[in-house]
């Protein structure tokens, strides 16, 4: 049997990446609507953060983070906001 969570984290996985195909920002809402909705009951859904845009830098849903002056990230990293 799948685990229940993982496979709520791969729904929202999918959710996010077809909302960033399609240029979506309603589907991303969507998301994360699912996001706190399953940790009001306690669940899991797992990291996201990848999918939200970032309050530092600009980069949309799907994008990496981008050094800007005064906060520079690592390659591949994103700027805590985000995770946030």
């Amino acid at each position: 049997m799948t685990d229940p969570g993982e496979l709520a984290r791969s729904a929202l996985q999918r959710i996010h990446k077809a909302a960033v195909r399609h240029r979506d920002l309603e589907l991303h809402h969507a998301a994360d609507d699912i996001v706190r909705a399953a940790q009001a009951h306690g669940l899991d859904p797992g990291p996201v953060e990848s999918y939200r845009s970032c309050p530092v830098c600009g980069a949309e849903p799907g994008q990496l983070c981008v050094n800007v002056p005064g906060r520079p990230v690592t390659p591949g990293d994103m700027h805590p906001e985000r995770t946030k």
